[in-house]
């Protein structure tokens, strides 16, 4: 894990509103479904290697509350088809300070593990950094890598 400072960069997906509570509670998650949705209509747009953005936003408090979920790319060719699409809507990556964990195997199990590594460690009563709740953005590198940010305060 490394601090990093992220430039602000203007992206474009489709969001929903859910909580950390309805995501593990069978049946009831709607990320997963976010996913399989933009795979299904905009990911065939996409050149090979576009970047992916998983970005959890508009906390409503913290781990416990509500938050907005999207799927984004900022590759030119979903940008242009968003003009076509009320369902793409544009969002802003924010810049700020984040705490990074990568990882790289299969998806979407290393993703879920990396999650649960950055709960425990935020749980650490010696924590040396605080969650920010601003912005965290999960970064597809590749169809294997993954790379999250964790805004910090």
């Amino acid at each position: 894990m490394e601090v990093k400072t992220f430039a602000p960069r203007q992206v474009v997906g489709i969001s929903t509103r859910t909580n950390n509570h309805h995501e593990q509670t069978e049946g009831e998650g709607q990320i997963i479904q976010l996913w399989q949705t933009f795979n299904q209509h905009y990911a065939p747009l996409l050149n090979e290697g576009a970047t992916l953005y998983g970005i959890y936003s508009h906390y409503e408090s913290d781990h416990h509350g509500d938050f907005k979920a999207s799927v984004a790319s900022d590759a030119a060719e979903l940008v242009a088809h968003a003009d076509k699409d009320p369902a793409l809507q544009p969002q802003q990556l924010s810049a700020g300070r984040c705490l990074s964990f990568a990882a790289q195997g299969e998806m979407p199990q290393t993703v879920i593990r990396l999650w649960e590594l950055i709960w425990r460690y935020f749980e650490q009563s010696d924590c040396p950094y605080q969650r920010a709740y601003l912005q965290d953005i999960e970064i597809y590198h590749h169809s294997d890598e993954v790379e999250i940010a964790i805004s910090i305060l």
